[in-house]
């Protein structure tokens, strides 16, 4: 009777050993049960329920056995209500309870596992075992897996069920089709389908900082508001959730427990969505907190009009980060903002984004109020502003400001700027640009048919609000043409729309001429302009105009005047000049010829001139000088005309301008 009743009790006793090892994945702490053996005294032969003909040969009562490692440590025990032996080949265990432990984690103490279940069997002949009804594991007080039906599979080292499966965690929730459990690497999947709902925890899942306006708060299942830290009231965070077609693995490790979804993943917190092919998150395994995620693969996040794309997003809790990456362009997107770089790295906590690698940003000028409908009914082109670099991109959204360096490129409609190092302001309420600030070897291009194709200084200011770009120089910045044309002044106003430049301060034009005359260089027909106070170019007009001691010459001829208009031919070219107040037009090629009065109009193209004064001209030549009403300059003929009566006069030595 001894001899049966081991071959009894050790048969089933292996086989659930070999199930309740398999189910190890999760080490939480618990008691150590009692090292006794305890088996009930054998029952007579009875008839199970539910077991069909077989044929129950032998039962035990209130079952309890233990099992120990080489070391003589405890490492399993089963208990039973009842045990009943089915023709020798099937063993049954009504309302069967494993636990399995663990010592790895010594000072931590003994690490169990509970397994229950309604039934329990194992089949000596195909060597699988089964648990039935309701079978619940036990990982720890807090974390539970629920299932209808588990099947042990030895030779692989293996348990695994097709049915659903739910797992009830503190401040989580997976449902899923199907799991298998690997013995050996202490790895549980779920199948397929899996559904995971996580509460709200202050280590975000998502490196999009939350929007005002889509907050909405939740109250707790008892209807109050938590405490935080401080003592105040704090609103109950939201619910994550997590949801993929392939299977969800976990792997537990010493400094983390990883789940990694595959798949078609969604994950959704709020108004937040992320699609990738892959997610992995990384669990502290004291706190169950998110440590870090990883979402791979056809990476597209979203929430309200913030959008990202790549092949990797990585969050990290500790810094409260968020690191977006491709290897060809991550995008980020929000509202007119668009930022296209290799790398983004977003602080949620500081709401910083830096960009270690080249990239571009895409955004709009400010637009002042009922002027962008006109702009739009008008037909003009956008205001966009496109930034492209070669160093490293930083944003502060406190002070709303991003920063540029190296080789970084500014474009926007027909203007280039170039630049080493750039400052963009944003406006307060979006991300439309309010300015831009330049410096160090700077660049413009100017694309338009205007009097300039570049302009190069050491500081430049694009002021969107006052639609105006200030170019500045040490000690000039300079405007040019190609080889035919180039400004220097100290500061320059390029104003937006297009139409109007400003050189301010004390600067000069030099123009290059064709030679078209006869005998005539092309040194003969450069025109060159002084002036002390500034210039005006109107693009509408074609007209340039100096202000102030202004001084204009072209080969032997000199002209100078308070102000000095020059008018612009389809060519780009100066055709004509006019100078008004105190005019004093003086020519070499013309015998020393010279002009005093109020009005000067110059046909460069003609290489004549038309003087008038008020009331008279005056002409002074070869130590005379006479006043007409019109005096007329021909240098191309080398002739110099008047009309109305002249009367010329002697001048002595002492004779100066002021003797008219």
């Amino acid at each position: 009777m001894t001899l049966r009743r081991y071959i009894l009790i050790g048969i089933p006793v292996a086989c659930m050993l070999a199930i309740i090892i398999s189910l190890v994945i999760s080490k939480p702490k618990g008691e150590t049960k009692s090292k006794k053996e305890n088996t009930a005294p054998v029952q007579p032969l009875q008839h199970v329920p539910g077991s069909g003909t077989d044929t129950v040969t032998q039962t035990v009562q209130g079952l309890t056995m233990p099992s120990y490692d080489k070391q003589g440590q405890e490492v399993v025990i089963m208990r039973g209500q009842n045990t009943f032996l089915l023709n020798d080949n099937l063993y049954k265990i009504v309302t069967p309870e494993i636990e399995v432990m663990d010592y790895t984690h010594s000072e931590q103490g003994t690490q169990s596992v509970f397994i229950t279940a309604k039934e329990g069997e194992m089949n000596s002949t195909s060597d699988e075992g089964f648990l039935s009804d309701n079978v619940v594991v036990q990982f720890d007080p807090d974390t539970r897996l629920h299932t209808d039906h588990l099947r042990y599979l030895p030779e692989k080292k293996l348990v695994c069920t097709d049915e659903p499966v739910t797992i009830h965690g503190k401040g989580i929730k997976i449902v899923g089709q199907g799991c298998e459990i690997d013995l050996t690497n202490k790895k549980m999947w779920i199948k397929k389908d899996v559904e995971m709902e996580m509460d709200g925890i202050q280590n975000d899942l998502f490196f999009l900082s939350q929007d005002s306006a889509l907050q909405t708060p939740q109250v707790q299942e008892n209807n109050t508001l938590s405490p935080s830290k401080t003592g105040t009231q704090e609103v109950a965070r939201e619910k994550t959730f997590i949801r993929s077609g392939g299977q969800l693995t976990f792997d537990r490790q010493p400094e983390a427990n990883i789940m990694t979804f595959n798949d078609n993943v969604e994950a959704r917190k709020g108004s937040s969505t992320v699609f990738s092919d892959k997610l992995v998150i990384f669990l502290d395994p004291q706190t169950k907190q998110t440590k870090q995620a990883i979402a791979s693969g056809n990476v597209l996040a979203s929430q309200g009009t913030k959008i990202a794309k790549g092949s990797f997003l990585t969050w990290d809790v500790n810094t409260q980060s968020a690191i977006l990456e491709d290897n060809q362009k991550a995008e980020f997107v929000k509202d007119d903002l668009n930022i296209d770089a290799q790398k983004i790295i977003f602080y949620k906590d500081t709401g910083k984004i830096d960009i270690p690698s080249p990239g571009s940003l895409k955004a709009k000028l400010r637009e002042k109020a009922g002027k962008k409908n006109a702009a739009a009914v008008a037909g003009k082109a956008d205001n966009n502003v496109t930034v492209t670099w070669e160093g490293k991109m930083n944003f502060l959204d406190n002070t709303r400001e991003a920063s540029f360096e190296k080789n970084i490129e500014v474009q926007r409609e027909n203007s280039t700027l170039l630049c080493d190092n750039l400052n963009v302001t944003f406006n307060d309420r979006d991300y439309n640009i309010q300015s831009l600030k330049a410096t160090d070897k700077i660049h413009i291009i100017d694309k338009r048919d205007n009097l300039f194709s570049e302009a190069v200084g050491d500081r430049a200011t694009w002021d969107a609000k006052n639609k105006v770009t200030i170019l500045r120089g040490q000690p000039f910045a300079l405007l040019r043409e190609g080889n035919r044309r180039q400004i220097l002044v100290p500061r320059v106003f390029f104003y937006e729309d297009g139409k109007t430049v400003l050189c301010e301060g004390k600067g000069s034009l030099y123009d290059r001429g064709e030679g078209k005359f006869p005998n005539q260089s092309t040194e003969e027909t450069d025109l060159k302009v002084n002036w002390t106070k500034k210039m005006l170019y109107y693009d509408t007009l074609r007209k340039v105009s100096f202000y102030e001691e202004a001084e204009a010459t072209r080969g032997g001829q000199k002209l100078q005047g308070d102000q000095i208009d020059a008018y612009l031919g389809n060519d780009k070219n100066i055709h004509k000049i006019i100078a008004t107040g105190n005019v004093h037009f003086s020519s070499k090629r013309l015998e020393n010829s010279e002009g005093f009065g109020s009005l000067f109009t110059w046909d460069l193209v003609q290489d004549s001139a038309l003087l008038t004064g008020n009331p008279k001209a005056e002409l002074r030549k070869e130590g005379s000088r006479t006043f007409s009403e019109k005096v007329y300059f021909n240098m191309a003929e080398n002739q110099v005309t008047w009309e109305g009566r002249p009367h010329w006069q002697i001048m002595s030595s002492g004779t100066t301008r002021t003797d008219k």
